[in-house]
């Protein structure tokens, strides 16, 4: 993987992580979301500003994503970009969100993360 690619990659993780973090902000609270009609569900999301960073956050890691797939595998590049997806999440988990950093977690992060090495040879 060359360094272009490696960056690509890492926008689009780094947005990915981004988007995550934000609509837990915007909906984490709100038990009662999935308690509404379709039509009520789509407009607490399209009127909810965390919910709209997200979305356009997904959209940028999704062309980080697509200019990546110029220069590296399918095979290599999303392995890589979700595991290091699964590394900011928990970061932003344990550091925004005051969850909990478990050993169960973090074996389960190494594991794959060796998954991510072993799928990238």
């Amino acid at each position: 993987m060359d360094k272009e690619g490696l960056l690509l990659l890492l926008g689009s993780a780094l947005f990915n992580a981004v988007a995550s973090s934000m609509m837990k902000i915007g909906f984490g609270h709100q038990q009662d979301l999935l308690n509404r009609t379709f039509w009520g569900v789509v407009f607490r999301i399209v009127t909810n500003p965390w919910a709209i960073g997200g979305i356009i956050c997904f959209g940028i890691s999704f062309m980080f994503m697509s200019a990546a797939l110029t220069k590296v595998d399918l095979s290599v590049a999303y392995p890589f970009m979700s595991g290091l997806v699964y590394v900011l999440v928990l970061m932003a988990s344990v550091f925004l969100f005051s969850e909990q950093l478990t050993w169960l977690r973090v074996v389960g992060i190494f594991l794959i993360l060796s998954g991510v090495f072993a799928l990238s040879r």
